[in-house]
């Protein structure tokens, strides 16, 4: 079994966790190997890692992040994210051994509960890679130059089929896609992934990417907020919720303090930490809330209003005023060329 992960020197021991949560939770599993595409990861760190990698038997074997302006020959802008933190999975293919056919990709900002062997036991022949549904609404697929129907997945888990990507050479079409937008990506490797593999992306169980939007509203709330038309079952998204193989703590406005941060309410929250405690990290103290006055005044509105009133408010920023900043910002960018 072959993972893959991206971090930096700053997501150091929110990565350890992850790690060492999956090599906890998949005891039974006979090989691991775990590769990080990492961006100035000090030397310490990674002797961290391999000090956790060591106590169950496993591999993590470090692998330099690639410039993607470089690789691109067009200056990249991606709004609000750090485009070399963001980059690393585009090049899975040309960054492992050949030999490698199948990997199975994670955000760093999560926590593996449960085994993942059926997951990568899972059939995607014919698929270039598995994912989850995003739970975002049209206005995204429209921002990626995509029609207004079907799917616009959350890339914070992939399994990836490594020998089509190889035969159709993804990596170049990857590459044209940037290029075609003059390097503007409204979104980061999750954009250039729904944008190129259009049609083509095996939906999986949203137990395998259990993201925080379904911890944070009601079935009802969240389908209404991001305006859904074809999500999972309620009877799906509460089995993601009750019995969860990767729980991922993506940013929320709701619930925006996440389990490595002072005050996260996050039900999942617990058993972060018990993982976070079983390695190198778990004497560094929890991160301070950086968030700008405005996001948190706009989480205290969110919980002193009446349900109906902030869920319409929502609705109006997820469905309309969101996608109107992103038009925006790429209308300002083709300005300076």
């Amino acid at each position: 079994m072959v993972i893959v992960y991206n971090s930096d020197e700053r997501f150091a021991g929110i990565f350890a966790t992850s790690v060492l949560s999956l090599f906890e939770n998949n005891k039974d599993t006979e090989e691991i190997t775990v590769y990080l595409i990492e961006n100035g990861v000090s030397e310490e760190s990674k002797a961290k890692f391999q000090q956790i990698a060591r106590s169950y038997g496993r591999t993590i074997i470090t692998l330099p992040m690639p410039d993607l302006e470089k690789l691109a020959g067009v200056e990249v802008v991606i709004p609000g994210y750090n485009r070399m933190a963001t980059c690393g999975r585009l090049f899975i293919a040309s960054l492992l051994p050949e030999s490698i056919d199948k990997v199975i990709y994670a955000d760093c900002d999560t926590v593996f509960v449960d085994s993942i062997e059926e997951l990568w036991e899972t059939d995607i022949s014919g698929h270039p890679v598995g994912m989850t549904d995003g739970a975002q609404n049209m206005a995204y697929r429209k921002l990626l130059g995509l029609s207004g129907e079907g799917i616009y997945f959350n890339s914070g888990l992939l399994l990836i089929n490594l020998k089509l990507w190889r035969e159709e050479q993804s990596e170049q079409a990857f590459i044209d896609y940037i290029v075609s937008r003059n390097g503007y990506v409204t979104f980061p490797d999750e954009g250039v992934l729904n944008a190129v593999f259009d049609g083509r992306i095996k939906l999986l169980p949203l137990r395998y990417n259990a993201i925080t939007a379904i911890f944070a509203f009601s079935y009802e709330e969240l389908c209404h907020i991001k305006s859904l038309k074809d999500f999972y079952s309620p009877q799906e998204v509460e089995e993601a919720k009750k019995s969860p193989v990767m729980v991922h703590f993506t940013n929320n406005f709701y619930m925006p303090l996440r389990p490595w941060m002072k005050g996260c309410v996050h039900p999942y929250t617990q058993s972060y930490l018990k993982y976070r405690n079983m390695t190198p990290w778990r004497e560094e103290p929890l991160w301070e809330d950086s968030r700008s006055m405005l996001k948190k005044l706009y989480t205290g509105y969110c919980h002193k209003v009446p349900k109906a009133i902030f869920v319409m408010t929502s609705n109006i920023i997820n469905v309309h005023l969101t996608p109107m900043m992103h038009r925006y910002k790429k209308w300002r960018h083709s300005k300076k060329e």
